[in-house]
């Protein structure tokens, strides 16, 4: 089988690695899987050499020619104008230039038996590019659908396609969001993200964290979803009300790292939370803490819970919106907890307490890529 998957760019992110992971899934199943991305700029991750990576500069190519330039210059001033209506005039401008270059490819290499392509900033880039190979792996909760131009957007961007999302939360969304748009789809199914459970843990012997003593953890964008402020609150209440006498790390950047920052001043927790930043490689972080926290209010999966099972590492996290219960079944049910900050900060203490013995390996094996390789296979090829 030929397979393409399909990214907007490879910048250090939970979607971006996945995408890398999946080519690699393929690549390591037999298949001739090929990594197509568009935006360079900031580009972390390179797949195996087993994937044939192509980078299609879709904004170079437009702006090559005299007319592809001047009507770049016309989307971004009708942007300006109408705000959020880009995804109109992009998508009518490189969908034909991705074709183009599609068609270059296949020519080269055979035609595709598959097209994958992850994440809304991905698709809505061609969203007119229409082939039934193609499915949209829908990453996130997040749809927007309130205002005619969101509902124009969805329209466009899933009306008549395969879609798929990547937890059984984000199809439930999908569904929502469909019905109150009446967009129709071809159909949704659900697709997990694979995990290379070996490379992960190779990844984690890589180098040992400059920490003395046992910590707790979180790892992730730093954003008003991921609810970091509450965790630093649970974290204190832990601190000053149970005894609590482990640091916490967050290794991540974003937007809302300003507001954490002043959380941790605002409690007086300067010496005991550790601001790592982003790090390119969060693994040996992850294999070492105590426990792995993820408080976000919503996630599209929640990969690096996964990663901490893979690592050996214990892990709780708040009952968030999405793909998060596809994750935490059986047993870890009960590591799911509401979003009261007293609770979580006594779950905190009671499984950094726990010495009994846990099989990670089960809560991982659904998600190792030859299972989803063959999961892709059964769903979409003929």
């Amino acid at each position: 089988m030929r397979v393409a998957v399909v990214v907007r760019s490879l910048k250090i992110g939970g979607m971006e690695r996945v995408a890398v992971n999946l080519s690699e899934a393929f690549a390591d199943a037999g298949h001739e899987s090929h990594l197509i991305y568009f935006k360079d700029k900031k580009r972390a991750f390179t797949p195996k050499e087993s994937v044939h990576f192509h980078h299609f500069n879709l904004d170079r190519l437009l702006n090559l020619t005299l007319i592809g330039a001047l009507l770049a210059v016309i989307a971004k001033f009708l942007n300006g104008i109408l705000r959020n209506s880009y995804f109109i005039y992009s998508g009518l401008l490189l969908a034909p230039i991705f074709s183009y270059k599609l068609k270059k490819l296949e020519k080269k290499y055979g035609k595709f038996d598959l097209i994958i392509m992850r994440g809304h900033g991905t698709f809505e880039l061609i969203w007119p590019f229409r082939d039934e190979r193609v499915v949209q792996m829908v990453e996130s909760v997040f749809i927007r659908h309130g205002s005619w131009l969101d509902r124009l957007y969805i329209k466009c961007v899933y009306g008549g396609k395969n879609l798929a999302g990547v937890s059984s939360g984000v199809k439930e969304r999908i569904l929502e969001v469909l019905e109150a748009t009446q967009v129709k789809a071809k159909f949704v199914e659900v697709v997990h993200n694979p995990i290379d459970v070996m490379l992960v843990r190779e990844k984690a012997e890589a180098y040992t964290p400059k920490m003395d003593e046992p910590y707790i953890l979180s790892v992730g964008r730093i954003t008003p979803n991921k609810n970091i402020p509450f965790l630093i609150e649970s974290y204190k209440y832990a601190k000053e009300q149970l005894h609590l006498a482990m640091p916490l790390v967050i290794v991540g950047s974003g937007h809302a790292l300003q507001n954490v920052e002043a959380k941790i001043k605002e409690l007086d927790l300067e010496e005991d939370v550790r601001l790592l930043g982003l790090l390119e490689n969060p693994y040996p972080w992850i294999k070492n803490a105590s426990l792995l926290t993820s408080t976000s209010k919503a996630e599209g999966f929640g990969m690096v819970l996964v990663e901490a099972l893979a690592c050996h590492t214990k892990v709780l996290s708040t009952k968030s919106l999405g793909g998060v219960k596809d994750i935490m079944v059986g047993e870890l049910e009960e590591y799911m907890v509401d979003f009261s900050i007293e609770e979580f900060a006594k779950k905190m203490v009671e499984v950094v307490s726990q010495t009994q013995a846990f099989d990670f390996d089960k809560y991982t094996d659904p998600f190792l890529p030859n299972s989803i390789v063959q999961k892709y296979r059964e769903l979409y090829v003929k």
